[in-house]
């Protein structure tokens, strides 16, 4: 913040970033909740690595598909108030979900965290568009960086408190605490401020959404990006199985709260320096090179002795790189996003979309691997998928085919 010559302050250049981390917590919170603490409590009950593997998939389908109603967000009130409204019919879904989930069918248990995830996907939708609403493009690597710093967080939180209330208290008393985890941090979007979203008839709005997304989809810069978005790399698609894993290093529940409860600090750290990395060089390099951050973790963790120190170190070396893959994306997927528009949060789903497809598919590939191959079997697929396309990416950028495409300051319409 500066000062003019009278003596008073101004105002910043971009708005806080902060509330973006607590905005953006919900929809970290119900993905933590499938990621750590749903393979930690269907384990327990007998349930396979692969068959939770196919639980977590079916989860987490509706983060493909969610473009067709995230548009919705883009119409009638402020994106904020979708934000805070989204939050609690997840918050809903989910309490119901893990409120029975020692004595439902797996397949209840299942419907009601897909209606769950059906209303929490588009709450990044709004987030997005929000940012491209108030953030200038200079400023939106830190802004993806402490919105994914939140929902990374909020994951982790919301995972290991699953775990750690797992046989512990009533079944809604649990239930209530996690609904609390996901809807109450929603809240602090209220801390952004937010232009009022222009007055007229809704059948003209959609018809300016069309036109906006339409033009979008004529760029190159826009399916460039998509087929980064695509690949696989940072899905950071073992984060939806370690804790599925933690017996096969004989590490006991204190340990994997251990790891926990490192992700909880690390994935956060990841996103904060992808962020600030994506500010000072070329959005469309640092992406894939996060992707062999993430294959080097992978690798090394595979090729250690299976002991509780691994478990420890290559969970927490990982989180520390999904955050740093998942904030490239969020930062990436900003700057393509443009200057806003009508359909501004619609154009960042279409990307964020793209962003969650290898996350369901590297999920399903790593679990099919370590039924094969076991737990070295399952790191290493995810290593090789990272480092591939990690390469194959940064050799691309290298010839020059995205050249010119990354650090534009004037952004397009």
């Amino acid at each position: 913040m500066g000062t003019a010559p009278s003596g008073r302050r101004t105002r910043p250049a971009h708005p806080r970033l902060w509330p973006f981390a607590l905005a953006s917590a919900p929809y970290g919170s119900l993905n933590g909740l499938i990621a750590l603490g749903l393979p930690y409590v269907l384990r327990i009950h007998g349930i396979s690595v692969g068959r939770i593997s196919t639980i977590s998939a079916v989860v987490q389908a509706p983060a493909i598909w969610y473009f067709l109603w995230a548009p919705v967000v883009d119409v009638g009130l402020r994106r904020r108030a979708w934000v805070m409204l989204l939050a609690a019919a997840s918050a809903m879904f989910a309490a119901v979900a893990f409120a029975g989930a020692e004595t439902a069918s797996t397949r209840l248990l299942t419907v009601a965290l897909v209606a769950a995830s059906v209303f929490v996907q588009p709450i990044s939708s709004a987030i997005g568009g929000l940012a491209a609403s108030v953030v200038p493009n200079d400023a939106r690597g830190r802004a993806g960086g402490w919105s994914q710093a939140g929902t990374l967080a909020g994951g982790v939180l919301a995972g290991g408190l699953a775990v750690w209330l797992t046989g512990r208290g009533t079944p809604w008393t649990n239930a209530l605490l996690i609904a609390a985890m996901i809807g109450l941090p929603s809240l602090a979007v209220l801390a952004v401020r937010e232009p009022a979203p222009a007055k007229s008839p809704v059948r003209e709005h959609l018809a300016s959404m069309l036109r906006d997304v339409l033009v979008t989809l004529r760029r190159r810069r826009t399916w460039l990006g998509l087929l980064y978005f695509v690949s696989p790399i940072g899905a950071g698609a073992l984060m939806n199985l370690f804790s599925a894993v933690a017996g096969e290093y004989h590490a006991s529940k204190a340990v994997l709260l251990g790891v926990v409860a490192m992700a909880g600090v690390l994935t956060p750290i990841g996103a904060l320096l992808g962020g600030a990395a994506c500010d000072r060089f070329d959005r469309w390099l640092v992406y894939p090179t996060a992707g062999l951050v993430a294959a080097t973790s992978a690798g090394l963790t595979a090729l250690m002795p299976r002991v509780p120190a691994t478990y420890l170190v290559g969970a927490a070396a990982y989180a520390l790189a999904t955050g740093f893959c998942y904030s490239a994306a969020m930062a990436l997927a900003l700057e393509l996003v443009g200057l806003r528009s009508a359909a501004s949060s619609t154009r960042f789903t279409l990307f964020t979309a793209a962003v969650n497809i290898p996350v369901v598919y590297m999920t399903r590939l790593d679990g099919l691997a370590h039924a094969h191959f076991g737990v070295r079997g399952m790191l290493a697929a995810d290593a090789l998928a990272n480092g591939v396309f990690g390469v194959f990416l940064i050799a691309w950028f290298a010839r020059g085919s995205v050249v010119g495409l990354g650090r534009r300051r004037s952004l397009e319409r």
